[in-house]
């Protein structure tokens, strides 16, 4: 039988792929893909199936619940305080939904401490950083997750006000067995949200069941799927890629006939470029389908958990940028924009970005537009966004549109460059409180960030490779994510293992940043990794010679 002893280092790497703590061994594997075994029991207990169909918002036990928490409303102490001056002083409402000075930003900070936030799914161990921030502000905070989930560690060292337990086995009831757990329980939350991409859906159903803030779960989850985004934007006549779904039972050649060459292959569900492939010709599409189909486990990732349904899409052209974005009652209230640097082909692995961007104003402002209208259109009307669009030749296009926070450092890019701190405004979101950011009139700081992928498989040697990094004195951060022995994937096994992160900030210029980040991957740093086939050996993979690192 398999070997899992019920610590969380293997649930936070199905959540994050590149933290693999070791091998899994042939049994264990085996034994996830047949469905069987301990192992195989925890990632189920562990995770939600995320393309499979949750409780409807018109479901009679929702809808029930909803009404029944609107007619009598309970918050905690100090927020209800907060809701009883709102609704009787009209100014200190006009100021909350007007104002961004110090005054209305104190005002705010006071109400939200000591407030009562549930987290459904904390996602994985990078995301501490989210949580530890949340107490810094007085939030008190309740995380929802499976039995192993690190959040439970971190309720233990006070990081954390709660853990609550739940089995996400039988996914079926998830919703109902939240909101009956929630219920039952002697706290009111005044707030419900999430920061990973797998429990936007289902946080949305329980914000909605209590009559609390959410965007309605029909638009999560119509922003969740990327067939459904396609589809609903086309009805709107908003530009979409030519696509088709693929699944077992798809004509191969109408598809690809009708989306044509080259194109991009990936699943319905998934973040941050797992399972996306470019495929240039009909016969390497069928034929990297074939394999994926064939090869699919859930050791080598939880994506296929979701469902194996994949889309063919059109190729775009042109570089690719994030938008970080903030609405407060269908009103956009913050929004800027990220280079993304060239993603490593063919399995489209990130590579970097920098903030702000370096792209031609009026073009940014295009995009800008162009992502706030998307999320709109979708139907959102509070929280934050992680909007990716790339500019064509055709003018700006949509990847999609996540409806939460931004991973990696875009926290971090956000708050050094702009003034604004996402997890806060986002959990002064999921309160009802509005939000009025102040924002820097231009930038503080400028800020690239780049995630170190393994230009070969192997083992990681035994030695302080980043030291050259952190003697930089532009670096804020270097920071390994794979340690000495552990196995890493190069390109020409799978999708690249990230093995380390580095973070430059210049109070002179982007240029200066990106000449550091490209100075410090070209020239200092020596590939810490012995290869498992001698001659594989490579050098780091850059994308100097793409946009933003080559311009017009």
């Amino acid at each position: 039988m398999a070997s899992y002893k019920g610590d969380s280092s293997m649930m936070d790497y199905v959540l994050n792929r590149r933290k693999l703590p070791g091998e899994m061994s042939e049994v264990d594997a085996v034994e996830i893909e047949e469905g069987v075994g301990t192992l195989s029991s925890s990632f189920r207990a562990n995770f939600l199936p995320v393309g499979s169909p949750l409780m409807n918002a018109g479901d009679r036990f929702l809808g029930e619940m909803r009404g029944h928490s609107l007619s009598d409303p309970a918050f905690s102490p100090s927020f209800d305080s907060f809701k009883q001056l709102a609704n009787k002083d009209q100014s200190f409402a006009w100021m909350f939904k007007h104002s961004s000075d110090k005054r209305a930003r104190d005002l705010r900070r006071k109400f939200l401490r000591g407030s009562k936030i549930l987290i459904f799914q904390a996602g994985y161990s990078g995301k501490r950083f989210i949580y530890e921030r949340l107490k810094e502000l007085g939030v008190h905070v309740t995380i929802m997750d499976g039995p192993t989930s690190y959040a439970r560690a971190m309720a233990e060292e006070g990081v954390i006000e709660e853990f609550i337990e739940i089995d996400f086995t039988e996914w079926e009831t998830i919703v109902q067995r939240a909101l009956n757990l929630i219920v039952s329980l002697d706290t009111k939350f005044d707030g419900v949200m999430t920061f990973y991409e797998d429990g936007v859906s289902v946080a949305a159903r329980i914000a909605y069941g209590l009559g609390l803030p959410t965007n309605h779960p029909d638009v999560c989850d119509r922003a969740r799927n990327k067939s459904v985004t396609r589809k609903f934007m086309s009805n709107l006549d908003l530009p979409v890629p030519k696509f088709r779904i693929i699944t077992k039972g798809t004509d191969m050649k109408e598809a690809g006939g009708h989306v044509g060459f080259p194109a991009i292959l990936k699943p319905t569900f998934g973040a941050a470029s797992l399972g996306v492939h470019r495929v240039e010709t009909q016969e390497e599409f069928e034929s990297i389908y074939k394999s994926i189909i064939a090869g699919i486990t859930m050791d080598n990732n939880l994506i296929w958990l979701q469902g194996n349904d994949m889309i063919l899409e059109e190729f775009y052209d042109g570089p690719e940028f994030d938008i970080d974005i903030l609405l407060s009652d269908k009103e956009v209230v913050y929004a800027k924009i990220s280079d993304n640097w060239e993603v490593w082909e063919p399995w489209y692995q990130e590579t970097g970005m920098n903030c702000p961007s370096l792209y031609p104003e009026e073009r940014q402002k295009e995009l800008i537009d162009f992502g706030v209208r998307s999320a709109l259109a979708l139907g959102f009307e509070m929280g934050a966004f992680h909007v990716e669009v790339k500019y064509t030749s055709r003018g700006p296009r949509l990847i999609e549109v996540n409806a939460r926070m931004g991973g990696m450092s875009v926290r971090d890019a956000n708050l050094e460059v702009w003034g604004v701190d996402i997890v806060e405004e986002a959990a002064l979101c999921a309160l009802g409180i509005p939000i009025r950011p102040a924002i820097n009139p231009s930038p503080a700081c400028f800020f690239s960030q780049t995630a170190v992928n393994a230009p070969y498989s192997g083992t990681m040697k035994n030695v302080d490779w980043l030291a050259p990094a952190r003697a930089n004195p532009l670096v804020i951060k270097a920071k390994p994510l794979k340690m000495a022995g552990d196995k890493v994937k190069g390109p020409e096994d799978d999708c690249p293992h990230w093995i380390a992160e580095i973070v430059v900030k210049s109070q002179k210029s982007v240029e200066e940043t990106l000449e550091a980040v490209r100075d410090i991957i070209k020239e200092e740093l020596e590939v810490p990794i012995d290869a498992a086939v001698p001659g594989t050996e490579r050098a780091f993979f850059f994308p100097d010679q793409y946009y933003p690192f080559l311009r017009d």
